[in-house]
């Protein structure tokens, strides 16, 4: 398994890539590619472009969850297929793996929306997706998890904010976060 770091709130001395409060990650594992999460803006693109990466031929989009450091970069990456798709330059478009509730309105505090400015209505437009609380296995080692099972006293005890479900405001524990996890030949990478 490759990890490449697209876009996260570090960036490295000497090297002019950009950097911001959000993560995007590449994942190549045989002969899987696996875009992990999008950032908050197109700097995942942009510093992809730096590294001579480019997402034509990506097999999935994994949404760890649905706040705005994770989601908000979706319409830089419609745009990319979409210039893609003008240029006939050929591409093909990943599968949008996520949990059924990333997609739900999110706020907190004094902000009124801080999840994925795309709604799963028109993502579906530019996109197959799978919603699934259920782990789903993308290449022999490597499985979305799905919800994650809050088993000990102190998983999933701090509020972020509130989710937007029917119409009715409910305290926001982070149920839709996800993972990926690897089976490797020394164990579990998480």
């Amino acid at each position: 398994m490759k990890i490449t770091v697209l876009v996260d709130n570090n960036t490295l001395i000497d090297r002019y890539f950009l950097g911001e409060p959000g993560v995007s990650y590449l994942i190549q594992d045989e002969e899987c590619k696996i875009l992990f999460d999008v950032g908050y803006s197109d700097f995942f693109i942009r510093n992809a472009r730096k590294m001579n990466i480019n997402f034509r031929d990506l097999d999935y989009l994994i949404l760890s969850h649905g706040h705005l450091d994770h989601t908000w970069g979706l319409i830089s990456l419609i745009k990319y297929y979409t210039e893609a798709s003008i240029e006939k330059i050929d591409c093909i478009k990943p599968t949008v793996i996520t949990h059924p509730s990333s997609f739900l309105a999110k706020k907190a505090k004094d902000l009124k929306q801080i999840g994925s400015i795309i709604s799963q209505e028109e993502l579906n437009k530019h996109f197959k997706m799978k919603l699934s609380k259920e782990p789903l296995w993308l290449t022999d080692r490597l499985v979305f998890l799905g919800e994650i099972e809050r088993k000990n006293d102190f998983e999933a005890k701090k509020l972020i904010g509130k989710v937007v479900k029917d119409d009715f405001e409910e305290d926001d524990y982070l149920i839709d976060d996800s993972a990926l996890a690897y089976r490797s030949a020394k164990g579990l990478v998480i």
